[in-house]
């Protein structure tokens, strides 16, 4: 039995709407609601080393913390609220509380950092925006999202995000204020450390 070519066509697209109705499904992109967390940021020690050995310190603005190890630098500041979005291209915004200031020997220069907002994005404009001596400087520091992974884990039964492998790098306008400020030379693309966020998904 030959079949015409209108039936031929309308078999077409019933085998192409089956096919369409067994294949796996692409994992859609949702925005979650931020509660509260952590931003882990583990400082660069050739970075903290050289700055130590110029007599500028790093300290920690309340509520952010920092613990010394041997040879190991570590920056905790609470997540206080923010989105992020899972799926192929994610990306989001974590609010911190606190800061980091660089202090040289004698209290006679200083450098302010309190975080005003966090965001990474794959294919973004990424970047930490902080408010420098009282100034807000965006895109403070630049992120090397290349190792970036995302996952959502449960904790006595509550949902996080997880971001790990961001790294942090001085940007050019970073690097100059901290040079004009203790007279030394860093520059644009030194890093300044790693990051990992957790934050519970409130929605």
């Amino acid at each position: 039995m030959r079949l015409s070519r209108a039936r031929l066509a309308l078999l077409a697209i019933v085998a192409l709407l089956a096919l369409a109705g067994v294949a796996p499904a692409t994992a859609a992109a949702k925005t979650h609601r931020l509660g509260a967390g952590t931003a882990t940021f583990s400082l660069d020690p050739q970075l903290t080393g050289d700055l130590l050995q110029a007599g500028i310190a790093p300290y920690p603005i309340f509520p952010a913390r920092i613990s010394w190890g041997l040879s190991s630098v570590t920056l905790r500041m609470p997540v206080t609220g923010g989105t992020w979005t899972t799926g192929t291209a994610a990306h989001g915004t974590f609010l911190l509380a606190g800061g980091l200031a660089y202090v040289a020997r004698g209290i006679t220069n200083f450098i302010i950092l309190n975080v005003k907002g966090w965001r990474a994005g794959v294919n973004t404009t990424p970047g930490i925006s902080v408010s420098v001596n009282g100034t807000r400087t965006p895109n403070f520091l630049d992120e090397d999202l290349a190792g970036m992974t995302q996952s959502i884990v449960t904790v006595h039964g509550q949902k996080f995000v997880k971001v790990t492998g961001v790294g942090l790098d001085f940007g050019a306008t970073s690097a100059n204020e901290i040079n004009d400020a203790f007279d030394v030379a860093l520059a644009p693309l030194d890093p300044f450390g790693t990051a990992t966020f957790l934050a519970r998904l409130r929605s």
